[in-house]
């Protein structure tokens, strides 16, 4: 007798297909619910987002697939038996069915009013149940929703049941011995349908919806029981971590102290932060503007900075330090690449808890470099060298501003050297070609480099080696690689006609490498370069003021003299009459630090402060803790620290998303 596949196979995988289904159907809903968008998406652009979401559909499937067909390895659940066993995996897919389709109906007006899809938000009302049921009942059509969501549900309820009693009539045997020489080729199938995604370096998240550069199209290819889990359950704990600690260290003079750092409120929004920046009228400016972000190219390793290695490990940098303008005590707003991309971009400081880049809050539409550039004219896009939701970096950038991403899958497979990716000078030719496309519009693009970071692997390139005798020849070589792929690109760029002229170039790390550290928060991780290059400028000049990651977006907005409403926490490093006085603020965990001209002060937020004396021209820490000498100094620096974390903390967590429909 020929052997057929069991029914606990057909059960599982037939019901977590018919879940994926329905909730295609519930994105159709949501699509004809949702009002006439102002920008006409294209008919294959939605159908794309249909065709993305199914990745995510059947991810929540996958996990409902999965638990059905354990049942099946408990003999007195097993669905294909006659009596409770039947009656209770009814109830069971039937009670998911109401879960998630109750998620996808309470998704239509949320997103109508948000503008994000169903998350975390939904439960901030939570302590007040009674008056949220009584705003709902007298604000949206609650009859007409629960018919829908009844409709919806009977039919699948109906079908599903259908579906059962056709595997009860196959009589096929569902033993527990045929369910487990099965249960290798299931699992896999729904551990690879629940990731998402095939590539080694990130499962699937929310960024991965974002393929196009309609903001609509992508959300839709989102599920809402997705994105709720993910927000409200798997980052539940660190959110009330975050916020316990929020809570404990918040001062009432946090909003009065920002500004006065960063300069008062130019509008009455209930933003803490909103400044009008007007033209300087300034004459000819560069329309252009290219951002490079260097793979832990910290000071410590440049030779017109700090370098304490007994090599010239800079020597492209070093040269064109010497035509631009260098920024001596530049810092880091945290160690992470992720932090480089979001500090750098948007302008914020990094918070406490997980990566906002992963976070469903990273959609909150931050109005940082990007999106003010692109709201000006400018085609902004990002290019890396590997995975681009690594980090759920795509997902972030594409829905803060940046219209394309160029990563791993836009090289050639075989130019990929290592889980990094392509070498940097593969990426940075890339660039200059797609560079090459746009040169008849403002452009803003930002590069990434990866190459010098672990594993360590570079190309056959002459960049010129470090001796076989070097202890860490395998990270220096990655370092020195890196410099001369950045020496290349920019000379190209300026033997190019068409981009030498009209380019302002801004080279910068995402974080800084650390150097026989002396103290939990050294400062060799958090000191990186600024270098600016400006093509009406051919000599060079140091700054030795204090400046970080958060001040890029003023400081280039500034120099391409635009207008815009600045929401970040940064200032016009090139602008004498910016307010307050010099510092850099920087964070890791629960320590919060802030260094200025003379001091650094770390704050521990569980332990204790500490203080130490910086030398003004190298920017090294001197001398020992001196925080019991010098205990008003501390506690006036724990007082920035606390205010920037507060105000940025609040911003963030405020319930609507940023809009300026007069600018978006």
């Amino acid at each position: 007798m020929k052997k057929r596949i069991p029914s606990s196979v057909l059960y599982a995988v037939g019901t977590a297909f018919l879940f994926t289904l329905f909730f295609e159907l519930w994105r159709i809903i949501l699509l004809i619910r949702l009002p006439k968008s102002s920008v006409v998406i294209p008919k294959l652009i939605l159908l794309q987002s249909f065709l993305v979401g199914l990745r995510f559909d059947f991810a929540i499937s996958s996990y409902i697939g999965m638990s059905l067909f354990l049942l099946f390895l408990i003999p007195f659940l097993n669905p294909m038996k006659r009596g409770s066993s039947f009656a209770f995996n009814r109830w069971f897919v039937g009670i998911l069915a109401f879960l998630t389709f109750f998620m996808h109906l309470a998704d239509i007006e949320f997103y109508r009013m948000f503008n994000s899809r169903l998350n975390g938000i939904a439960l901030q009302w939570m302590d007040s149940p009674g008056m949220m049921i009584g705003m709902i009942w007298e604000t949206y059509p609650v009859i007409p929703y629960l018919i829908l969501f009844s409709i919806v549900l009977t039919l699948f309820i109906l079908t599903h049941n259908s579906f059962l009693r056709f595997l009860r009539k196959r009589q096929t045997a569902s033993s527990i011995w045929s369910t487990l020489i099965w249960s290798p080729f299931v699992f896999l199938l729904f551990f690879i349908g629940g990731r998402g995604r095939i590539e080694e370096k990130a499962p699937l998240n929310w960024g991965v919806a974002y393929f196009s550069r309609y903001d609509r199209a992508n959300q839709l290819a989102l599920n809402p029981t997705f994105t709720f889990l993910r927000d409200a359950v798997y980052d539940a704990s660190a959110k009330e971590n975050t916020h316990a600690l929020m809570k404990k260290i918040a001062i009432p003079e946090a909003d009065s102290v920002t500004r006065s750092l960063l300069g008062p409120s130019t509008d009455e929004t209930d933003i803490k932060i909103s400044r009008f920046v007007r033209s300087k009228h300034q004459g000819r400016t560069p329309k252009n503007a290219i951002l490079i972000i260097m793979e832990s190219f910290g000071a410590t390793r440049i030779g017109v900075l700090d370098n304490r290695f007994p090599y010239r490990l800079s020597p492209y940098f070093d040269s064109l330090a010497s035509r631009g303008l260098l920024f001596t005590r530049f810092y880091s707003a945290g160690c992470h690449t992720y932090t480089g991309i979001f500090c750098t971009l948007s302008g914020y400081p990094t918070l406490l808890g997980k990566s906002i880049m992963k976070q469903l809050t990273g959609q909150s539409k931050f109005y940082g470099l990007a999106s003010i550039l692109r709201d000006n004219g400018y085609e902004s896009v990002f290019f890396t060298t590997h995975d681009p939701h690594f980090d759920n970096m795509q997902g972030f950038l594409k829905s803060n501003g940046i219209n394309r991403v160029f990563s791993l899958f836009d090289y050639d497979s075989s130019e990929k050297l290592s889980t990094l990716g392509v070498p940097d000078h593969i990426m940075f030719d890339r660039a200059i070609m797609e560079l090459h496309k746009l040169s008849d519009q403002p452009f803003f693009a930002t590069l990434l480099t990866s190459s010098n970071h672990g594993p360590w692997i570079v190309p056959d390139v002459p960049f010129g080696e470090l001796p076989e005798s070097e202890p860490d020849k395998q990270r220096l070589d990655a370092f020195k690689y890196s410099d001369w792929a950045l020496g290349q690109f920019i000379r190209k760029i300026r033997s190019d006609s068409l981009l030498a002229t009209n380019t302002i170039i801004m080279i910068t790390a995402d974080n800084g490498m650390l150097f026989e550290p002396q103290i939990d928060m050294d400062l060799t991780q958090y000191h990186i370069p600024l270098l600016i290059l400006h093509p009406d400028s051919t000599i060079g000049h140091r700054l030795n003021m204090i400046g970080s990651q958060v001040d890029i977006p003023a400081t280039l907005l500034g120099m391409l003299d635009l207008e815009y409403q600045d929401l970040t926490f940064g200032r016009d490093l090139l602008n004498p009459n910016r307010p307050g006085e010099e510092f850099a603020q920087f964070s890791e965990w629960d320590h919060i630090s802030v260094v200025t001209k003379d001091w650094f002060h770390i704050e521990r937020l569980n332990g204790p402060q500490s203080l130490y004396r910086v030398d003004t021209l190298t920017g090294r820490t001197i001398g020992p803790d001196v925080i019991e000498i010098e205990p008003e100094i501390g506690n006036r620096m724990q007082l920035m620290g606390h205010s920037i974390f507060q105000t940025a903390y609040f911003n963030i967590s405020r319930p609507v998303p940023f809009k300026y429909d007069s600018l978006n």
